[in-house]
């Protein structure tokens, strides 16, 4: 019961303030006091050789304490400059990989070291070439990373349409899933994005894909993450700048399907000793087409509704961020995202027609035209402070999240009913306009503590988040062509969401072979929908544990076995809460539902890895509670109402492969094969009592190197889904074929990259299914076949043979980890 616990979570809830309180305290006390204790001296000096002459090349690296504490390339003339507090520090100058000159430094005031003369000797100065060899997709302990840099495919687009080609990932109709999971939320450089539904897929949209370093899939999270996702989390990695450089990249891309669509971008990011900082923009303009039937097949007609329109869409994205290292061990950061979208829906026309059963002829038509508009913004700010407490790897992270979402919507339409002879029917002509207003705020802190110890790694930490959504509907009947406020159909909905969570994990290596890492988070919740109209008031309290576990056996370098359990829960999205009703015509409506309840998942996966390059999974799920979109039918109205309702129990049990291969050395080929069979249940009467299936997709994609000098790249890629079972609906089968060809010019400096998605047009989706024992059957094409040109420009400055550290750096100055 959801009830249960609750003066157990309410004593936790506290126990997690006054903990936080404290924490909160040292952290910003120990940040004061390092300001005022940490006063810096400045280094100076100049490295020379045996002939007293500048020495390039060279990276100088303080220690202290057997832990580095700078590591910076000298200048052209082999002068340095490093800041200091007081201590002895260990100054290694360190020339093409090998240490020639080592001194120690006693710092207590600014000094000039003078020139410190280095002996080459027989250090040889051969040709190397510096080649990332990772693999396209590899294998870590408890996430599969896809190095989306090193393939050619959705260059020149963004995040969306990276994730179309990440494994475990399905991108379909802007719905994001995870194969052989039910559900996943999405982080950005291990923070978690506040959105979900329609409005995360228009952030995705804004993140240009050659901005992506890697994609990881985290089908099992640990407890240091949110229990939200119902199963699944994507983590995006950004690229990142190089010490002392700054870079900048402009970038347009033009795209042709029934419609034109363009965008225009550009990012800057510089990093000078302690300070980060990156901007960025992107906007878009442009429209698509859309292509809709719905099938309803009641006892005596059959309703056919084709809707035909032209959908506008022009989002602005803007975003800011700063990290700065406040001193050896602390860090802070700020960052601003901010979206504005325009949503236009171009006067669509809809065509409901109704065919006698019997007779098989046209019993009338019923013509609508509408037209919608949207607005959307949505802020978000993040502050973050980290506290390297000592050198065996303690640390403390904050975070304090913002983030504000409006969105108002303005919908109208108009609509007649032709009979079989060619007239209007009598009293049919309906008109309305709907309007809808709504704002989402949402508050959050979290606190991290990693903290090894001799025999095992600790990691514990809490997280608050407070939401408050209000909405504003309003209905007018413009059937006398003036605006009419019908009361039954308007109404205002406040809706707040309170979480207090608290985990722990411990990882310990059992031996050589085997390690163990198992988890607990605690999430105690507080809901409350009230509608100001009709003074209607719904509570919800609900105390939940999140258990994880993970085993793993590396018997030798070729092989590998891990076994993972985790609980997950996934919370409604924003848009499936808000009430809103959107008219198509006087008989087909949705409208979303502010009391649905989350849903709960058991995931667990046994996984084999042979050679980092054959991943095989076999997994199981069971999912409790969850909720679906439904298309509500009444043979007696002929009204169909489409909204979110909880009835849903699910098992999956399936097997995927992945394979990475190189058939020789101017191909790489990646191979995904899925495997499932799905049991699905439902608790309510309307829809069907059990259906179950077996499902199937593969996909297969090609990089090809279409020159020694590596700068013109082709990729193909294919993929396939079978006929199957998709919960309590059945689905078609279809395919998709995507080519992209990349050339790089001006020593790599611009990108020129054509596009081509869905070329055979096959990518048309059907699905089937039954309520109240009515069969529907929906389709829905969205312009999936488009061609792009895109072309981007990268420029910037950095110091001499930097590219040498920035591997070998990235992690150790990615500070928002």
């Amino acid at each position: 019961m959801y009830g249960e616990g609750y003066f157990f979570s309410t004593f936790a809830t506290l126990k997690i303030i006054k903990t936080l309180n404290k924490l909160l305290f040292i952290v910003f006390a120990t940040c004061f006091i390092g300001l005022k204790l940490s006063a810096q001296h400045t280094i100076t000096g100049k490295v020379i050789d045996e002939n007293n002459q500048p020495l390039e090349f060279v990276v100088l690296t303080v220690m202290q304490n057997d832990s580095t504490v700078k590591e910076e390339v000298v200048k052209e003339q082999g002068e340095f400059a490093v800041s200091l507090p007081a201590g002895t520090y260990s100054f290694n100058i360190i020339y093409f990989g090998k240490i020639i000159l080592t001194r120690e430094v006693a710092v207590t005031q600014s000094v000039n070291l003078g020139n410190l003369q280095a002996t080459i000797g027989s250090v040889t100065l051969g040709e190397f070439v510096l080649e990332d060899t990772k693999n396209l997709i590899e294998r870590k302990v408890d996430r599969l990373v896809f190095n989306v840099e090193n393939t050619v495919a959705a260059s020149g687009g963004d995040a969306l349409d990276l994730l179309k080609i990440t494994p475990r990932v399905k991108v379909e109709n802007d719905k994001i899933a995870m194969i052989g999971k039910s559900g996943m939320s999405v982080m950005i450089d291990d923070r978690i994005v506040q959105l979900s539904g329609e409005e995360l897929v228009n952030y995705l949209k804004n993140i240009p894909s050659d901005n992506i370093k890697s994609i990881e899939v985290i089908t099992n999270p640990p407890a240091k993450y949110s229990a939200e996702g119902n199963s699944g989390l994507i983590n995006i990695k950004l690229k990142k700048s190089i010490n002392n450089s700054w870079s900048a990249d402009i970038r347009s891309s033009y795209q042709q399907a029934t419609y034109a669509r363009s965008s225009v971008g550009g990012n800057f990011n510089y990093r000078k000793d302690k300070l980060s900082f990156y901007t960025g923009f992107n906007g878009s303009n442009g429209s698509s087409a859309f292509d809709i039937t719905k099938k309803t097949y009641y006892p005596s007609l059959l309703q056919t509704e084709n809707s035909e329109g032209k959908n506008y869409r022009q989002p602005i994205n803007l975003k800011i961020g700063i990290d700065y290292q406040l001193f050896n061990k602390s860090s802070m950061g700020f960052s601003f995202n901010n979206t504005k979208t325009t949503l236009k829906s171009k006067p669509s026309t809809t065509n409901n027609t109704l065919i006698n059963n019997i007779t098989q002829q046209i019993d009338s038509i019923i013509k609508t035209k509408a037209t919608d508009e949207q607005k959307k913004t949505n802020t978000i700010l993040n502050y973050h402070v980290i506290y390297n407490i000592d050198t065996i790897g303690r640390k403390l992270s904050l975070d304090m999240d913002y983030f504000k979402f409006t969105d108002t919507q303005n919908s109208f339409f108009e609509s007649t009913t032709i009979l079989n002879n060619g007239e209007i029917s009598n009293g049919s002509f309906a008109s309305a306009n709907n309007t809808g207003n709504q704002q989402i705020e949402n508050y959050s802190v979290n606190l991290d503590m990693e903290h090894p110890f001799k025999w095992a790694t600790f990691n514990y930490g809490g997280r608050l988040t407070t939401t408050k959504t209000n909405n504003e509907l309003q209905f007018f009947d413009l059937e006398t062509g003036t605006p009419i406020l019908d009361d039954a159909q308007s109404n205002t909905f406040v809706f707040t969401e309170n979480t207090q969570a608290a985990y722990f994990s411990v990882q310990k290596e059992l031996s050589k072979k085997w390690e163990a890492k198992a988890g607990l988070r605690a999430e105690n919740t507080n809901t409350k929908g009230k509608s100001i109209t009709i003074n209607q008031t719904n509570t919800i309290q609900y105390f939940q544990l999140f258990p994880t576990a993970y085993l793993s056996y590396v018997p030798n370098d070729s092989n590998s076995l891990s076994l993972n359990y985790g609980r997950r829960i996934n919370r409604p999205s924003f848009f499936l809460l808000n009430p809103f009703r959107y008219i198509n015509n006087p008989y087909s409506f949705y409208e979303g539902n502010p009391f649905l309840l989350p849903s709960f998942s058991h995931n667990l996966e046994l996984e084999y890895i042979y050679k980092d390059f054959w991943v095989t999974t076999l997994y199981f799920s069971k999912l409790e509670n969850e909720f679906e979109q439904v298309s509500l039918v009444d043979s007696s109205s002929i009204i169909n109402r489409s909204t979110p309702l909880n009835f849903i129990e699910n098992q999956t049990i399936g097997l995927t492969e992945n394979i990475t291969l190189t058939p020789f050395k101017a191909l790489k080929t990646n191979l995904f094969v899925d495997v499932n069979y799905s049991h699905t249940t439902s608790s309510k009467e309307f829809a069907l009592n059990l259906l179950s299936g077996w499902n199937g997709m593969i996909g297969i994609s090609n990089d090809f190197k279409l020159n020694k000098k590596k700068t013109a790249f082709l990729n193909i890629s294919y993929s396939y889904i079978s006929k199957g079972v998709y919960n309590l609906d059945r689905n078609n089968d279809y395919d998709q074929l995507n080519i992209s060809l990349k050339l790089m010019l001006l020593k790599e400096k611009i990108k020129l990259t054509l596009y081509g998605n869905d070329l055979l047009s096959s990518n048309r989706p059907e699905y089937i299914s039954v309520t109240n024992r009515i069969k529907n059957t929906f389709k829905r094409y969205d312009d999936n076949r488009f061609f792009r040109i895109s072309i981007s420009y990268n420029f910037g400055g950095t110091p001499k043979n930097n590219e040498q550290r920035e591997n070998k750096n990235s992690e150790e100055l990615n500070r928002t980890n």
